[in-house]
């Protein structure tokens, strides 16, 4: 059985203030109400301030992201799902479990899933949810990665991943990795 809830604010897209339309990759209308989509959005705080940005947003349909997902070498695969369990076990924490009937989004979303620090003590930090039409999906909440464990992540990432990824970004997001780390700071990584 799926639980929804209606996509918070979080998960709109910061060009425009509205839910994503369509999927980044391939153009498909994500609002039909049976189309399964990933939001990620990458943000950045700013010291002293109550201020974030939006380094990169995009939704993208679920064949897409399975794409995307098939361009990752076995290595990498293999080092993400390792430490994947490994944090999770580390924690204590059942993988994403909540409490349907108390869940609150944006305390959910407030610090990282990971190592629960809160999200306006960090530089860097990423939103993923899964969707599906104009709902959020909850048997896999969303989820809030910290730098801490993005660089982590990043680390763990063979050299064909890191090609495919640099060569999503390019495509699709913006300037080549090498402007962007000019630009914004360290890289960020997909999930």
């Amino acid at each position: 059985m799926e639980h929804f809830i209606g996509i918070p604010q979080s998960f709109h897209s910061d060009g425009g203030g509205k839910v994503f339309e369509h999927c980044l990759v391939c153009g498909k209308y994500l609002l039909d109400g049976e189309t399964s989509y990933v939001i990620e959005k990458a943000m950045k705080n700013y010291d002293g301030y109550e201020f974030s940005s939006t380094i990169y947003e995009y939704a993208i349909c679920g064949n897409c992201h399975q794409e995307l997902q098939k361009g990752m070498s076995e290595e990498s695969v293999s080092n993400m799902q390792t430490y994947y369990q490994q944090l999770v076990a580390s924690t204590g924490k059942q993988a994403l479990m909540i409490d349907l009937r108390t869940f609150d989004v944006d305390k959910w979303l407030s610090k990282c899933f990971f190592t629960e620090k809160p999200v306006v003590e960090m530089k860097e930090y990423q939103l993923i949810g899964q969707f599906k039409g104009n709902k959020l999906l909850l048997n896999t909440p969303p989820m809030v990665i910290g730098e801490d464990v993005i660089d982590d992540m990043a680390g763990l990432l063979s050299d064909k991943t890191i090609d495919e990824m640099n060569g999503f970004k390019e495509q699709y997001l913006g300037p080549p990795p090498e402007l962007e780390e000019l630009i914004y700071g360290r890289k960020l990584i997909f999930l």
